[in-house]
């Protein structure tokens, strides 16, 4: 198919031309609604079939991780007509990223009783505040916080380690919508060991973690496909892939 190939190519190169992530995701959403959706499908097949050392492919991997935006941009037709043409022809790990799969674990909402003593005399306006601030211990404190807000405050917070983002990263139970900011986040999301982190929390939007999946390491995968806390489409995926890079799962 090489015009498929072609156009897999040129996508590749004119959404690593751009700076930001927004403008990458627009062109993206922009290129497969004007494309037949087995173009579509066919297009991304090709992008995901790429080494993982690919930068321009890993580019496009990571802009798939944000779902909502996607869905968002390319409008339930189109969205809906890349996911069927993807199962007509057999392409498993694209259909996959476009199915809405329910959490291995329902997330919470509230406090968990021992956090809830701590923070029960601070009204929600006072827990956003206190997250910007530089105290270090008003920080920690709010680390389990179940409000997006707070947590978004804490992740934009210079004074926030690596070490608290993965905290909150592998806090369980944890709410979807708080896993969802950690996989997106300009910043944090970058580093590898929040991504695996998000990745293995049961917690986290099942097509959040089979997005997330594509950087993660060989090691980390054959750990991921073998982890019966983990939803089992995840694992499913984690074990394909390991196939596509030659290993057969866990050294015996």
């Amino acid at each position: 198919m090489p015009d498929i190939e072609a156009l897999a190519a040129k996508l590749l190169i004119d959404i690593s031309a751009l700076p930001e992530e927004r403008m990458r995701l627009a062109l993206l959403c922009k290129t497969l609604k004007a494309l037949a959706p087995e173009k579509s499908a066919k297009v991304l097949d090709s992008i995901y079939s790429r080494s993982l050392e690919d930068k321009t492919a890993t580019i496009i991997r990571s802009l798939m991780v944000n779902d909502d935006a996607l869905h968002s941009q390319l409008g339930d037709a189109s969205y809906n007509s890349i996911y069927l043409a993807a199962l007509r022809l057999g392409f498993v790990r694209i259909s996959r990223l476009f199915t809405e799969f329910e959490p291995h674990k329902k997330g919470v909402s509230g406090y968990e009783e021992e956090e809830f003593i701590k923070m029960e005399h601070l009204t929600l306006g006072e827990r956003r505040a206190l997250s910007k601030s530089s105290l270090k211990k008003n920080l920690d404190m709010l680390l389990s916080d179940p409000d997006p807000v707070v947590i978004g405050n804490l992740l934009n917070n210079p004074r926030v380690t690596e070490r608290e983002v993965l905290k909150i990263a592998s806090k369980r139970p944890n709410s979807a919508s708080v896993l969802k900011l950690l996989a997106l986040h300009a910043k944090w999301s970058k580093r590898y060991d929040v991504a695996k982190a998000v990745t293995l929390n049961p917690y986290t939007p099942t097509r959040v973690s089979i997005a997330l999946l594509e950087k993660m390491l060989t090691q980390d995968l054959s750990a991921i496909a073998e982890d019966g806390t983990i939803h089992p489409e995840i694992r499913e995926t984690a074990k394909e892939l390991l196939g596509k890079r030659g290993h057969k799962g866990k050294e015996q």
